[in-house]
C-alpha cells in the first residue's frame, strides 16, 4: 500500500505541537502544585474567618445579654423591690404600684427597645416577675419552681452566667423556642443566692443572625451549614440536628482539642461524603462554632483552576494550529463562506438587495462571489413573478366561488317570490322584489373585501324576511347578535348561506322549524353559531366534508366546485383565505336535535376602535 504523503502544513503542525506539549506539561505540573497550595490556604483562611465571624456575632449577642443580667442583678432598686417590698405586700393595689415601679426601673436599665425575647425574674421564696412578652407578678409554688429547667444550674453557679441550649421557654403563656441566659442574685455582691434573672434569646433571632452571616444573600444551601454547640456538647443550633450527626460533630471537636482554630477533613458516617469542618477560636462562653463545607464546594476552586489551565493549554495548541494554517485560510475561508451561504440560503433571505461580500482579495473568488449575488437577485425576481401569478389565481378562484353563490341564492329567492305571485300576494311580491333588489346589490359588490357584521346581518335578516313570508308561523328565527360586534369585519356572505343551509335541511322535516343564530367574542376572536332543529347531518356527509377539508389543509389547493358542491365548503374556503390558521370552522350535529355550525376568525385591532 502506498504511504500517504504529509503536507507542509501537517509537518509544521506536528513539530510545534510536540514541542509545546513538553512545555505545557512541565508548566502545568509546577503551576498546579504551587497554585493548589495557595488556593487551599486562601480557602482555609476565608472559611475559618467566616466561622469566626459567626462566633463573633454570637459572642457579641450573648455579651450584651450577659451585661444586661449583670446590671439587673447589681441593681439595688431591683433587689429591694423584688426581694423585699413586693413579697411583703398583701394589698393588690400596693402590689400593682410596686410592680409598675419595678418595670420602670427595668426599662431604665434595659432601654426603650428590648434586645431580647422575654425576661423572667424568679424569687426562690415563690414569686416570679414576667417582663417582655407579658408583664405580671405572680406567685410560684414549690412544684413550679422545681420544674423550671434553668433555675437549678443557675443557682449552683451563683452570680455566673448560665446558658441553657435551645428549648421551649418556661413560665410563658405562649411557649417559644428560645435560648436561656440566666444569672443568680446574691453571690456577686456577697449575699446568698435567693433568686435569678433569665433573659430569653429567641431561636429565630439566633438563626437569622447565623444565616445572614454565613450564607450569601441569606440563602441557606446544603453545601454549607453551621453547627453551634455549647461547652457541654449540647446543640445550640440547629434544632433539627439528629443524634447521630451530633455525636459525629462532638467526636470531631474532641479530635481537634488543643487547637485554637483550623480545619479537619473527615468523612461523614451518615452521608458517606467527605466534608471539611472549620472551627475558629472557642468563644468566651464555651460555645463552639463549626462550619461544615462539602468536599464538592471546597474543591471547586481547584477544579476551576484545572479548567482554566486546561483551557489555556487548548488555546496554546490552537495557536499552533492557527499559525500553521494561516496561509491556507487565504483561500479556504472565502470558499467556506460562499459554501455556507449557498447551503444556508432560504426564501426569507432572498431579496432584491441581497449581497454577500467574501473579501478574499483573490480575483477568481471575487468573480465567483459576484456571479452568486446576481443569481440570488434573479431567483428573487422569479419568485416574485410566481407569487404574483399565484395571487392572481387565488383571486380568480375566489371570484369564481362568489359567482357560484349568486345564481344559487337567486334561484331560491325567485322561487319564494313565484309562490307569492301564484297566491296573488301583490303587496308582498312588491316588497319581496325591493328586498331582493337590495340583496342583489349587496351580493354583486366586490367579493374580496371584508364587510361589517352589521351589514352581513342586515343581508341575512332580509333573507329571513323572505323565508318568513313563505313559511309564516311554521318557522321561527332566533337572533342573538350583540350590537357592539357590528363594527367587526368578516368575509362577505358567510352568515346568510349558513342560515340558508339550515332552512334548506330543517324544512325537510315536519314543522315547526326553529333556526337559532348567535354571535359572541372571546379575547381576539369572533364567533357565529347557527343551529336548527332538523334531522341533522348524516354520518356519511360529515365524513365526506371532513375528508375534503383535510385535503385542503394538507395540500393548500383549492378544489374545483360545481354548483351542487359549494355550500359549506365554499364558506370554509373564503374563511381560510382571510384567517389561515386562525380560522374557526366546525360542523356537527347538536346534542339534542338538528345540526350546528360554528365559524369564527381573528378580530383586527382597528375593528375595536
Amino acid at each position: 500500500m502506498r504511504k500517504k504523503k504529509k503536507t507542509i502544513k501537517r509537518k509544521m503542525f506536528e513539530t510545534y505541537v510536540a514541542a509545546l506539549l513538553v512545555v505545557v506539561v512541565v508548566f502545568i505540573a509546577v503551576y498546579m502544585n504551587q497554585t493548589y497550595r495557595m488556593i487551599q490556604e486562601q480557602v482555609d483562611h476565608s472559611m475559618i474567618q467566616l466561622s469566626g465571624n459567626v462566633e463573633e456575632r454570637l459572642t457579641d449577642e450573648i455579651r450584651q445579654i450577659s451585661n444586661l443580667t449583670e446590671r439587673i442583678t447589681f441593681s439595688k432598686d431591683v433587689r429591694e423591690l423584688f426581694f423585699e417590698k413586693l413579697p411583703a405586700s398583701q394589698n393588690a393595689a400596693e402590689i400593682y404600684r410596686l410592680t409598675n415601679q419595678l418595670n420602670e426601673i427595668l426599662y431604665g436599665i434595659i432601654g426603650p427597645k428590648l434586645g431580647f425575647y422575654h425576661m423572667n425574674i424568679v424569687n426562690l421564696s415563690g414569686y416570679r416577675l414576667a417582663f417582655g412578652q407579658e408583664y405580671n407578678y405572680r406567685p410560684l409554688n414549690t412544684k413550679k419552681l422545681q420544674e423550671i429547667p434553668w433555675l437549678g444550674a443557675t443557682i449552683e453557679k451563683g452570680g455566673k452566667l448560665e446558658v441553657t441550649p435551645t428549648r421551649q421557654s418556661a413560665l410563658n403563656t405562649i411557649p417559644e423556642q428560645v435560648i436561656s441566659l440566666s444569672r443568680g442574685f446574691g453571690s456577686m455582691i456577697g449575699g446568698s443566692t435567693d433568686g435569678a434573672v433569665e433573659i430569653q434569646l429567641a431561636y429565630e433571632k439566633l438563626e437569622e443572625l447565623i444565616v445572614s452571616t454565613a450564607y450569601l444573600d441569606g440563602e441557606v444551601t446544603e453545601e454549607r451549614k453551621i453547627v453551634v454547640l455549647d461547652g457541654d456538647g449540647k446543640v445550640i443550633y440547629p434544632t433539627g440536628l439528629d443524634e447521630e450527626s451530633l455525636e459525629h460533630y462532638r467526636g470531631t471537636i474532641s479530635a481537634m482539642e488543643g487547637k485554637s482554630e483550623g480545619r479537619k477533613a473527615i468523612r461523614n458516617p451518615i452521608t458517606k461524603e467527605r466534608e471539611h469542618i472549620f472551627f475558629p477560636q472557642e468563644s468566651p462562653y464555651g460555645w463552639k462554632v463549626l462550619l461544615i463545607v462539602s468536599d464538592s464546594i471546597f474543591s471547586r476552586p481547584i477544579k476551576h483552576l484545572a479548567k482554566q489551565i486546561l483551557l489555556l493549554s487548548i488555546l496554546m495548541l490552537a495557536g499552533v494550529g492557527i499559525f500553521s494554517t494561516k496561509v491556507s485560510r487565504v483561500y479556504s475561508e472565502p470558499i467556506d463562506k460562499l459554501y455556507t451561504s449557498v447551503k444556508g440560503l432560504t426564501l426569507e433571505d432572498i431579496s432584491a438587495d441581497y449581497e454577500m461580500q467574501i473579501q478574499s482579495g483573490v480575483d477568481e473568488l471575487e468573480q465567483l462571489n459576484k456571479v452568486f449575488n446576481k443569481m440570488v437577485v434573479r431567483i428573487h425576481e422569479s419568485l416574485e413573478e410566481v407569487v404574483e401569478l399565484r395571487n392572481m389565481e387565488m383571486h380568480s378562484r375566489m371570484l369564481a366561488l362568489q359567482a357560484q353563490m349568486n345564481p344559487h341564492f337567486l334561484y331560491n329567492t325567485l322561487t319564494v317570490i313565484s309562490i307569492m305571485a301564484d297566491n296573488d300576494e301583490k303587496a308582498n311580491v312588491q316588497w319581496a322584489c325591493r328586498n331582493l333588489s337590495d340583496m342583489l346589490a349587496y351580493i354583486s359588490s366586490d367579493a374580496l373585501h371584508l364587510v361589517h357584521i352589521e351589514e352581513e346581518m342586515a343581508h341575512t335578516e332580509n333573507y329571513m324576511s323572505l323565508i318568513k313570508m313563505r313559511y309564516t308561523d311554521d318557522i321561527e328565527f332566533i337572533l342573538d347578535v350583540p350590537k357592539e360586534m357590528g363594527n367587526i369585519r368578516i368575509p362577505k356572505l358567510v352568515i346568510q348561506p349558513l342560515v340558508e343551509n339550515s332552512v334548506k335541511y330543517a324544512t325537510l322535516t315536519k314543522p315547526s322549524w326553529k333556526i337559532q343564530l348567535s354571535a359572541w367574542t372571546e379575547e381576539d376572536q369572533w364567533f357565529v353559531c347557527v343551529k336548527d332543529n332538523g334531522a341533522g347531518f348524516s354520518k356519511e356527509a360529515l365524513l365526506e366534508l371532513e375528508k375534503r377539508l383535510k385535503m385542503i389543509e394538507e395540500t393548500g389547493n383549492i378544489p374545483e366546485l360545481s354548483l351542487n358542491g359549494m355550500g359549506l365548503l365554499n364558506i370554509y374556503l373564503r374563511m381560510n383565505f382571510y384567517y389561515k390558521t386562525r380560522t374557526i370552522f366546525q360542523v356537527e350535529n347538536d346534542s339534542q336535535q338538528g345540526a350546528k355550525i360554528l365559524i369564527g376568525g381573528l378580530i383586527e385591532p382597528s375593528d375595536t376602535v
